[in-house]
């Protein structure tokens, strides 16, 4: 997490958590169509909508809902596409040479 302040436990699992759900999930379904396409989107919602923390009584929160996990998960593919791909990487090294 870029320049994290905070010192809360429960912020740091959930954004643990958040990252590498978010990090899995795939670009593209196993039929190679976009993911947001596929009919495992929702899966995919339903987990990142699944995060939760335990509070010290020992109840469940689960802090994200179903369209914040969408608009995360759009987010990141977006990001996704923003960066630049391998061939994008090695036509600029042939004209740094």
């Amino acid at each position: 997490m870029k320049n994290k302040k905070s010192k809360s436990l429960v912020l740091d699992s959930i954004m643990t958590d958040l990252d590498k759900q978010l990090a899995a999930v795939p670009t593209y379904d196993f039929d190679g169509s976009p993911i947001e396409d596929s009919l495992h989107f929702e899966m995919l919602v339903d987990g990142i909508a699944g995060v939760h923390f335990i509070d010290s009584i020992n109840r469940k929160h689960y802090p994200i809902n179903k369209t914040i996990a969408t608009i995360l998960i759009e987010d990141e593919l977006e990001c996704r596409k923003l960066e630049p791909t391998k061939e994008d990487i090695n036509h600029d090294n042939k004209k740094d040479n």
